[in-house]
């Protein structure tokens, strides 16, 4: 496995650390579940046990983290491990808030699962400083479970993050993801309509190469890696919002602001008017949304 960080590669991941650190004062904080429930249905299906030592990448504000860690219990130890220290902030408030004296998150590269300032190649991380990362052992074979909850399509080199965490997993050890499928074909217009408008990326374009074209393609992604016996379910991720105003509120709450920033100024009020127009096709009677998308749920083993 290859530890060079390209430039631009770099640029990204400081790109997306900036992203999730302005979306971290209101992430999951407008009134819509939407991301605390997959992270409970993917600490479900990845079968966390009482005792276990688990790594959680892309932790974010601890959605995946804090189910992981209630599952573990107090005889199991959960890291968390995040590019955004403002997720990492938020992610540690929740570890408090809830108690939970064996889970830790500290800001660092999700992908190589290196801490900020680290190197990595230490079995277990002294770097000191803010980010947390002191004490943790990041050495080979030394996880029972990975969890990558709605994260990893992010990382701009999934295929090399693969192989870092059967790296890190014991024999027999699983690697449970969440990834997007097909989102709810009833909102394509209100994706429509927006396109024109902005330059920024978005999660429902993906280049050809992509694992997450398919459930075939991640699956030989993972079997490059070295895991084996994967297995994918599709399951409904219903979100409702009370009306309009509040779904605006919860995009601009997550990575879909990227989005809306690269809209030109000048541009903004007709990007918005064009959306509100196809919003109110998909009101129901009492002005509140429902997306009904597909999330996919893979769980694999290493070898």
């Amino acid at each position: 496995m290859s530890g060079v960080v390209r430039d631009g590669e770099a640029d990204r991941k400081a790109a997306l650390a900036l992203l999730f650190d302005r979306s971290a004062p209101t992430y999951e904080r407008v009134g819509v579940e939407h991301f605390d429930d997959l992270g409970r249905r993917l600490v479900a299906r990845a079968g966390v046990t009482a005792g276990e030592r688990v790594l959680d990448v892309g932790c974010g504000t601890g959605a995946v983290l804090v189910p992981a860690a209630r599952a573990a219990g107090p005889e199991g130890e959960v890291i968390g491990v995040d590019l955004s220290p403002g997720m990492v902030a938020r992610a540690r408030e929740e570890i408090a808030r809830h108690g939970l004296r064996r889970a830790r998150a500290f800001v660092g590269d999700a992908e190589s699962v290196t801490p900020a300032g680290g190197d990595g190649t230490d079995g277990t991380n002294d770097t000191g400083g803010a980010n947390g990362a002191v004490g943790v052992s990041l050495a080979p074979g030394s996880f029972d479970t990975v969890l990558a909850g709605i994260s990893l399509f992010f990382f701009p080199r999934p295929r090399t993050a693969a192989a870092r965490y059967h790296e890190l997993l014991k024999p027999g050890g699983r690697f449970a993801v969440s990834w997007w499928g097909r989102p709810d074909p009833r909102w394509d217009p209100v994706f429509t309509a927006s396109a024109p408008y902005g330059r920024g990326p978005s999660s429902h374009a993906l280049p050809a190469n992509s694992p997450f074209r398919s459930v075939d393609a991640f699956h030989a992604m993972l079997s490059d890696a070295g895991f084996a016996d994967a297995e994918t379910v599709e399951e409904d991720c219903v979100t409702r919002f009370a009306d309009a105003g509040q779904w605006w509120t919860w995009v601009w709450s997550t990575a879909g602001r990227q989005f809306w920033e690269s809209i030109p100024d000048d541009a903004r009020e007709d990007a918005v008017a064009a959306v509100n127009a196809e919003l109110d096709a998909l009101k129901a009677a009492d002005s509140s949304l429902t997306s009904v998308s597909k999330v996919r749920f893979t769980v694999a083993r290493s070898t």
